[in-house]
């Protein structure tokens, strides 16, 4: 009787044994392959790291948008920290998500869930954190200097099937504000419906601008908008406002 208590226990710690090994050779394994995609991913934006506005890097993008469909493009601010993958869902699902989906403080940068992502949008704004580390968007803060702005004045949004470059036209702070308050928000703003409306976005956007960047604008013209946290007030943004040329 002792025997087979003996047997039965010994195969109940085997197979406890067997299960501890494969859960741990399982989570090796998803480590391995989440380092693996990682490592592909940082090695995919060195190679596009240099700004192509003729859109030489298309392979590179592509390989990105097969790692996930909800890549859009690389936007890049020449000689800043500023070249990072654009997402886009209809939600703020990369608030707090990588590249590769995984739970992350910095986010990704990803297009408002407001914008459609075609020729109809006249504005496309992208979020991004103002992380303390200096990553992100917090390098958009730098903006208050309009001596850092004569040195950074383009944007490049490399998109998988074309390149889009604009020029800054307005630099400001703003916040965002309560539904009910009757004042000029900037986020609402993602096509014209008439020449009125957008005369009006221009007109406050070029009010609100820390200083004059003598860019002019017509009717017709798509603008780009970056904006992040700020927080000198409850709920303040930092925003750079760019035309496309």
């Amino acid at each position: 009787m002792k025997r087979k208590k003996y047997k039965l226990k010994k195969k109940f710690y085997i197979i406890i044994f067997i299960i501890l090994l494969s859960t741990f050779l399982l989570m090796g394994y998803k480590i391995f392959l989440h380092k693996s995609n990682n490592k592909k991913i940082e090695q995919l934006l060195k190679k596009i790291e240099k700004v192509n506005v003729d859109n030489k890097n298309t392979k590179y993008l592509k390989e990105l948008k097969n790692m996930n469909s909800d890549f859009i493009g690389i936007l890049t601010i020449p000689n800043t920290i500023i070249n990072y993958p654009v997402m886009y869902t209809k939600s703020d699902y990369y608030l707090r998500r990588s590249f590769d989906k995984k739970q992350s403080d910095a986010g990704t940068l990803y297009i408002d869930k407001y914008n459609i992502i075609d020729p109809m949008d006249d504005n496309i704004i992208i979020h991004g954190h103002n992380m303390k580390n200096g990553t992100m968007f917090h390098e958009l803060l730098n903006y208050k200097d309009e001596e850092y702005y004569k040195k950074h004045k383009y944007i490049y949004f490399n998109k998988v099937d074309k390149s889009e470059k604009y020029e800054i036209i307005s630099v400001f702070y703003s916040k965002v504000f309560y539904e009910n308050e009757q004042v000029f928000k900037y986020y609402k703003f993602y096509r014209t419906k008439e020449e009125s409306e957008f005369n009006d976005y221009v007109k406050n956007i070029k009010e609100l601008s820390l200083y004059d960047t003598n860019v002019e604008t017509k009717l017709g013209d798509k603008f780009i908008t970056l904006s992040t946290c700020e927080y000198s007030q409850e709920n303040g943004r930092f925003v750079v406002v760019g035309k496309k040329i």
